[in-house]
């Protein structure tokens, strides 16, 4: 049964306070031995700048398997250098397998801008992987292919075509998940029949209500969700930190 660490949406802008956001999220799971595998959901950096990802990767864990992806803030050179220069493969559309599940990692986002795309490439890519899969397979990207009831995140920021997720569910019963980040808050829903499950925010918290001054609490606590992967079920449980480990 993999057990899948899933944090998302540091944002890191070389200030000391998101660092350590990150860092006491990344011990909290270090005191985890049960984890097998680590899932960055994107918006690794804030401004997309080549000392922002440097940061980012100096704290990861070199213990842990570990598959990253770009959110709406990360600009593509830069990270494709970072991953690069930290011993990653560099691409934005990634693949991990561990425990015989494949974790296959789609890139959504689009330079400059805060709404999604998955190009046509990125599509033929991931049928690819999930066709030669040795197992089931998990789709992970930044942008949810779902409304979650906050017009901002829905009218601006969404994902423009989820058909193409749904066609790649939908063409292959090895997939039986996605996981997702982008809306600073966990979320649990269905998607073309199979769960689909966002992490927390690290940097910050979206408030309910469509609230937009500020659209996010950058005072809540931090959290990750934990997926344990049982066959075809996919059991999480989302954790957050206590003010004491900030």
């Amino acid at each position: 049964m993999p057990v899948i660490a899933h944090l998302s949406d540091p944002h890191l802008d070389l200030s000391e306070g998101r660092a350590r956001r990150l860092r006491a999220v990344l011990d909290q799971v270090a005191e985890l031995a049960f984890v097998d595998a680590l899932l960055v959901s994107g918006d690794l950096a804030d401004h997309g700048f080549a000392e922002e990802y440097a940061q980012f990767f100096g704290l990861l864990p070199h213990s842990l398997p570990t598959l990253v992806l770009p959110g709406n803030h990360d600009l593509s050179a830069p990270m494709l250098a970072a991953l690069d220069v930290a011993g990653h493969v560099a691409t934005l559309n990634g693949v991990l397998d561990i425990g015989g599940l494949r974790l296959v990692s789609l890139d959504s986002h689009l330079d400059g801008r805060d709404d999604g795309l998955i190009s046509g490439e990125a599509r033929e890519w991931a049928r690819n992987q999930i066709a030669t899969a040795p197992g089931k397979v998990i789709l992970a990207l930044h942008h949810p292919p779902v409304s979650i009831g906050h017009h901002l995140a829905d009218e601006l920021y969404s994902l423009r075509n989820p058909e193409t997720v749904s066609d790649l569910v939908l063409e292959s019963d090895h997939v039986i998940g996605i996981f997702t980040g982008h809306v600073h808050a966990a979320l649990a829903t269905t998607f073309a029949g199979v769960p689909l499950v966002g992490a927390p925010g690290i940097v910050s918290t979206m408030r309910l209500g469509s609230k937009t001054d500020p659209i996010a609490d950058p005072t809540a606590m931090p959290g990750f969700a934990l997926h344990t992967i049982d066959n075809d079920t996919i059991r999480t449980v989302f954790h957050y930190l206590s003010p004491s480990a900030l």
